[in-house]
């Protein structure tokens, strides 16, 4: 294999375009376009990976560039070199980053052409391994240089490969992580005009316009009781795709679908009954179904719900193409549960009678935690989901067909992108780029919102979401992903806590409460700290438990009710507590940030629709059993009394607070309250 690849990289090298130093026609005047070759300037925001290990994989891609300001590597003298160490490549579980026959790529955008001479490559490896640089568009590449690494120290130190091109993009392609090359340095002649450098994100205090009942939601796979959702504007129920696509015995495109999934024709009645559509009368709700995994035909071949649902086994993950069956089972539930009424007869099912436009869902989820690392080879990278999300939303452009993608099914239909198992912007980054790259109309799929996952987790035990400055994590991310795409929500679409101490994610006691109460405290504060960050929903992890809450497994008691063994649903403090949230909070919006240091933090609420109406959400920041007792809080000038609210076990309770000169005397402790009152007109 090492004589086939020596005869492989000399062809590459013998090409026009593409010299390796020494060759004798090389010269300065062959390269007369670009006479005067500078170090092309590269920008961390522009350097796209496109495996997706920016966050997760512990690897920054831009450390391929990052100490181009302390080399010149065209011009340094002999001695004068510095020498660049840092590396680009993933630590965390490697070699999920480099598919087979693609590797690991690393895409520049250079903003505007450039005709580029020379490109030079500081070579630490420490194992002989293949590198290939590109030059073109993420749609056609042109091989231009190709090398094998040096395996020994003595070998290391700069490559230096010539080229006569005309690019704006350059692609890095590695073969494994096993490569260390430390450094690329680009030279070249600007032959076209470079935008102005974007400004970084501002993470100041940007809140979410929407009113608390229109903020949280929760997750769960079905409830049959609509009165435990009434707290939850927003249902992300989960769902599998094997439930809806589970014709085994035909082949696309002649496969018929199942909506009966948690839904049955009632005979009597003669119409369709779901559970969805009680729960969405519960407050008017939006849910939507995440659904993840592939369809029955794959699981009974062994597929798991972290594979990718091609059409055909063997199909290409990175290619739209690929989920034509896919998008056509996301086209048939936006015409099934949309609002568009499409002509039946062009619908495939596996039931009668064919109905479309039922009215009761718009938002739709393709995937849960794609990102996935731990799942090894079934990791899904950025280009697979977008090639998913791109067949998902409309056909790819409507290439696979008008039958394909939710929005050519209801044009009001929106897709969701996959939570992502962290706060993980620079994946988005990727995202947003192949989305104005692959797609002609360069149009960002995933208009229902952009998802994150997240818990406040430290040595494997839960931790307060201020021990986490879960806040101020969160508004950098809000004021990153609306930086990358405006005008698309940012959610939060797990947080949570466990009751059982033995769980990793295990709630951190509050001082004088039990379990089941320090969860719903800590609810509540993260709830409140999500608001003021600029996040648009917080979408609770988990509404119902079937076990019991001292069960070890993770994520098994994170529930706020309990399904017991007779049947019935118990509710935790956690659900009262969410539900005096929402109902005294239900048309107040963030307004400010009053106090967040010392031992209490104070946060106003402002009515939507009453401007002089506020309430203040405080607390103190701790869960050691402290209190601050005759605490004096200052409201203003308002009208009459305030009144206190406390979040009860079984119902919420309120009392008066005699306003004196607009200052309060309280007691604050661990447990939040509410402090309502009404403001004097200022004028």
């Amino acid at each position: 294999m090492r004589f086939l690849f020596a005869i492989f990289f000399m062809l590459i090298c013998l090409l026009p375009a593409c010299k390796p130093v020494g060759d004798p026609d090389l010269t300065e005047s062959h390269l007369s376009a670009c006479s005067h070759p500078e170090k092309v300037p590269i920008q961390k925001l522009n350097v796209y990976d496109l495996s997706g290990y920016a966050d997760e994989g512990g690897g920054d891609p831009y450390k391929l560039f990052d100490e181009n300001a302390y080399v010149d590597p065209r011009y340094e003298k002999p001695g004068e070199n510095y020498i660049p160490t840092t590396n680009c490549q993933p630590t965390k579980q490697p070699a999920i980053y480099f598919p087979i026959k693609k590797g690991s790529r690393i895409v520049v955008d250079l903003l505007t052409s450039y005709r580029l001479s020379e490109i030079y490559l500081y070579d630490r490896s420490l194992s002989s391994d293949s590198v290939w640089i590109y030059t073109g568009n993420m749609n056609h590449w042109s091989l231009k240089c190709a090398l094998e690494t040096k395996s020994e120290p003595g070998a290391w130190g700069w490559r230096r490969f010539t080229l006569d091109d005309s690019a704006r993009y350059v692609m890095f392609r590695f073969n494994s992580y096993q490569t260390k090359i430390t450094e690329a340095v680009l030279y070249g002649c600007s032959i076209g005009i470079l935008p102005e450098t974007p400004r970084d994100p501002k993470t100041g205090n940007h809140f979410t316009s929407r009113t608390m009942r229109e903020f949280l939601g929760v997750n769960y796979i079905m409830e049959t009781d609509p009165k435990w959702l009434r707290p939850f504007h927003s249902s992300r129920i989960y769902n599998f795709a094997l439930d809806y696509d589970n014709d085994t015995s035909s082949k696309y495109p002649g496969v018929k679908y199942n909506m009966l999934h948690y839904g049955f024709w009632n005979q009597e009645k003669k119409e369709y009954y779901f559970n969805i559509d009680d729960l969405k009368k519960i407050n008017n709700g939006n849910i939507w179904y995440s659904i993840r995994g592939v369809p029955a035909w794959m699981n009974n071949k062994g597929f798991t719900e972290r594979d990718r649902p091609v059409t055909f086994i063997d199909m290409d993950p990175e290619d739209p193409k690929s989920y034509a069956r896919h998008a056509n089972m996301m086209w048939h539930l936006a015409a099934f549960f949309g609002n568009t009424k499409v002509d039946t007869n062009l619908l495939s099912l596996s039931h009668e009678p064919r109905q479309s436009g039922r009215g009761v869902m718009s938002v739709y989820e393709n995937g849960n935690e794609e990102d996935a690392w731990w799942e090894g080879k079934r990791y899904c990278s950025p280009m697979e989901y977008f090639a998913q999300s791109s067949a998902d939303y409309d056909g790819h452009e409507s290439v696979l067909g008008k039958k394909c993608g939710i929005e050519n099914a209801d044009s009001t239909s929106l897709l969701l992108m996959s939570g992502m198992v962290g706060l993980d912007t620079n994946r988005l980054r990727v995202l947003k780029f192949l989305s104005t790259t692959l797609r002609k109309d360069q149009q960002f799929p995933w208009k229902g919102g952009i998802q994150y996952h997240y818990y406040c987790n430290r040595n494997e035990k839960g931790i307060s979401p201020e021990d986490d400055s879960l806040r101020m994590k969160l508004s950098k991310v809000s004021a990153a992903t609306y930086s990358i795409q405006p005008g698309v929500p940012c959610i939060l679409g797990e947080n949570g806590y466990d009751k059982s101490r033995a769980s990793r994610q295990s709630v951190p006691l509050v001082g004088g409460y039990n379990a089941a109460q320090s969860q719903g405290i800590m609810i509540l504060r993260s709830i409140n700290a999500t608001a003021f960050s600029g996040f648009d929903a917080y979408i609770l992890y988990w509404l119902k438990d079937g076990n019991d809450e001292n069960d070890p497994r993770v994520y098994l008691t994170s529930g706020i009710l309990r399904l017991m063994p007779d049947g019935k649903t118990r509710p935790y403090p956690g659900w009262f507590y969410i539900n005096t949230f929402e109902q005294r909070l239900s048309d107040f919006s963030p307004d400010s940030i009053i106090s967040e240091k010392g031992n209490v933090w104070i946060y106003r609420y402002r009515n939507r629709f009453r401007p002089d109406s506020v309430s203040y959400f405080v607390y103190c920041p701790t869960h050691n059993g402290s209190s601050a007792k005759d605490f004096e809080m200052h409201v203003g000038n308002i009208i009459g009394n305030a009144l206190e609210v406390d979040f009860a076990d079984n119902e919420p309770s309120g009392r008066p607070m005699i306003n004196k000169n607009g200052e309060l005397t309280l007691t604050v402790e661990e447990k939040p309250k509410l402090i309502f009152v009404r403001e004097k007109p200022s004028h």
